[in-house]
Parts: structure tokens; C-alpha cells; sequence
């Protein structure tokens, strides 16, 4: 995977905002909730919104935003989701406040590996996936009624969606989650 290497990365841009503005400083644009977990369209996110101050008094700071799916779709991501975040947010944050010039776009490094991996095909390793789906199985296999069941898809859906489970062990464990629902609805009837 070959990284754009004309790139201005984020280290670089604070470096150069402090150089700019030594009595700046990068905080969450809201104090009181320097970040937020969000939902959409049934993933979940770790969203930042970042402030670059040029001044102690600056009243109109450079905003930055982004968010990482959480958890993390990659080796470079799960696990580090909130700082990937809020890097991003800053180096987008010194570009608002034309702290720092790109000249070739706003996505930082990071972002760009990070979604480089996420189309790169997936190897996934056969003994783990064993691992989890027995684990699965178990947890399927003794869910109490179907709201158990629903519950339990919706976290498979999630692994589905982070890699974590294959799309082959996806489907088998969602045929015996199907397999357990119309057991339960049988035994309710």
C-alpha cells in the first residue's frame, strides 16, 4: 500500500502551528464533551470535534471534525480508534484556522492508510475463526428467549462489520441464531 509521500501529515502541521502560533493550542471544541460515540446507520463511530486556538483569546478557532468506526476495521485502527480521531480532528482543526496549508486535500496520513486497509482484502485465520464461532454458538445455544437472540445478531452484525468474523462463520452463526429463534418461538407456542 504506497502512501501519498508529498503529504502533509499531522505531526508536521502542529509543528508548524506552533511554529505560527507558540501561544496557541489544540483542544475539543466542546470541554465538556471532548468526544461522542454515534450511531449511524447501525455502526458505530468515535466522532471529534477539535478547536485550533492561535491565541488564548481567539474567538474564532479553526474546527476540525472526524470520526473512526468503533471499534477499529483494521490492525492500524482497533484499539487506537478515539486518538486516530482526534489527530484527525486536530490536523484539520490547524488547516481551518489556515494555520497549515495541505495543497493536496484534508484527509490526514493516517485516514488515508486507514482506509486503504479497510479495501484491502481481509486473510482471515482458520483457528480463530473456530474459536469464535463455538464461542458464538455457546452463547446462541443458551440465549433464554429471542430478544437474547436479537441482541446477540446485532453484535455478530458489529463483528461482521469490523472484520472480526468472516462472512462465511457471519452467515453459519446467523443460520444457527435463526435455528435458536425458531426454536424458542416453537417452545412459546
Amino acid at each position: 500500500m504506497a502512501l501519498d509521500m508529498d503529504y502533509i501529515d499531522v505531526a508536521a502541521r502542529i509543528v508548524e502551528f506552533r511554529t505560527k502560533h507558540p501561544d496557541g493550542s489544540l483542544q475539543p471544541a466542546d470541554l465538556a464533551e471532548p468526544f461522542r460515540v454515534v450511531d449511524l446507520g447501525g455502526q458505530q463511530y468515535i466522532a471529534v470535534i477539535a478547536a485550533a486556538y492561535r491565541t488564548p483569546d481567539d474567538t474564532r478557532p479553526g474546527i476540525g471534525m472526524a470520526y473512526e468506526a468503533y471499534p477499529g476495521k483494521t490492525n492500524f485502527t482497533r484499539g487506537s480508534e478515539l486518538q486516530n480521531a482526534e489527530t484527525s480532528a486536530w490536523g484539520r482543526a490547524i488547516v481551518a484556522a489556515l494555520a497549515a496549508d495541505t495543497k493536496r486535500g484534508i484527509a490526514s496520513a493516517d485516514e488515508v492508510r486507514n482506509r486503504q486497509a479497510e479495501r484491502e482484502p481481509v486473510q482471515w485465520d482458520p483457528t480463530e475463526q473456530a474459536m469464535l464461532r463455538d464461542g458464538w454458538e455457546a452463547e446462541i445455544a443458551s440465549a433464554p428467549d429471542t430478544e437474547a437472540i436479537k441482541a446477540i445478531g446485532k453484535k455478530l452484525l458489529t463483528a461482521k462489520q469490523s472484520r472480526e468474523l468472516s462472512p462465511a462463520t457471519y452467515d453459519h452463526l446467523a443460520k444457527a441464531g435463526a435455528a435458536r429463534k425458531a426454536e424458542l418461538n416453537g417452545a412459546n407456542s
